[in-house]
C-alpha cells in the first residue's frame, strides 16, 4: 500500500516543453523539490517550472540548488513556497534501513502525461500512477530494477518498505530505462528497419546523489514543522 506522505509528495512538471515527474523531501526543516536531470536539462540558477494544478498549468518560481555531476541523473530545486505539508513525512533511505538485493520496491509518476481523474489537496494535483519493480543490481549509484517503465515515470521516487514495518523511504530517483534495438521481420524475411524495444531494466539514481546536492546548498524553503 502506498501511504499519503508519498502520493501528496508526487507532482507532474513541465520545463522547456517536456514533461516529467518530480517529488518533494524535508532535509533539516527545509523542502526541496528532487527530479531527473535530463527533465530540466538547461535550467540556470532560477526558473520557472509548470506544475499540473486543478487541470491547468501553473507556473512556479524556482531555484537551483543543484544539478548532480558526471552520469548521475538527478538534479534539485528549491520552490518558492511550501508544496507538501511538513507533517507527511517521508525520510530517504540511510544506513539504519538498508535497501536489499532482490527486494520489492514500487515507482510512482505520469507515464506518457496519462492523467486519472482523482486530484488532492487544494491546489488540485492529480494522482500518480504507481507501478512495482525488484531491486535487480546496485552497481555504485546505480540502481538497475527489473520491472516496466515508461516516458514520463523520469524524476519520479522510488520507494522501499522497511522489513517488518509499514514505513516507506526513498531509495533513488527514477531516471529511464535500457532499450535495444530489435529488427523488424516481413514475414520471415529481415527488413532494414529496427524497432526499440524496451528490456525491462529501469535506471535509478541512489537518492544519496540528491542529499549531496542539498547538503552543499541548503537553500531549500523553510517549512513550518521541523523534521524530528
Amino acid at each position: 500500500m502506498i501511504t499519503a506522505n508519498v502520493i501528496h509528495r508526487v507532482f507532474q512538471i513541465r520545463w522547456n516543453g517536456a514533461t516529467g515527474t518530480a517529488f518533494t523531501l524535508d532535509i533539516s526543516g527545509k523542502q526541496y523539490l528532487i527530479t531527473a536531470r535530463h527533465v530540466v536539462s538547461g535550467l540556470g540558477s532560477t526558473g520557472t517550472i509548470d506544475f499540473f494544478s486543478n487541470n491547468l498549468w501553473v507556473p512556479f518560481d524556482v531555484h537551483l540548488v543543484g544539478h548532480a555531476s558526471g552520469d548521475t541523473d538527478i538534479s534539485v530545486l528549491a520552490a518558492m513556497r511550501e508544496l507538501t505539508p511538513p507533517e507527511l513525512r517521508l525520510l530517504p533511505l540511510d544506513d539504519s534501513a538498508r535497501l536489499v538485493y532482490g527486494q520489492e520496491v514500487f515507482f510512482l509518476g505520469f507515464p506518457f502525461g496519462f492523467l486519472g481523474r482523482y486530484i488532492f489537496g487544494p491546489d488540485g494535483y492529480p494522482m500518480p500512477f504507481v507501478k512495482r519493480a525488484l531491486v535487480s543490481l546496485f552497481d555504485g549509484p546505480v540502481f538497475y530494477l527489473d520491472g516496466h517503465n515508461n516516458p514520463g515515470f523520469s524524476g519520479g521516487p522510488v520507494v522501499y518498505r522497511i522489513p517488518q514495518s509499514d514505513e516507506l523511504r526513498v531509495a533513488a530517483v527514477i531516471s529511464g530505462y535500457k532499450s535495444v534495438q530489435e529488427p523488424v521481420q516481413s514475414g520471415e524475411i529481415a527488413t532494414p528497419m529496427t524497432i526499440s524495444q524496451n528490456t525491462g531494466i529501469i535506471v535509478s539514481h541512489a537518492i544519496k546523489g540528491a542529499i549531496d546536492i542539498i547538503e552543499n546548498n541548503p537553500i531549500g524553503h523553510i517549512v513550518a514543522t521541523e523534521e524530528k
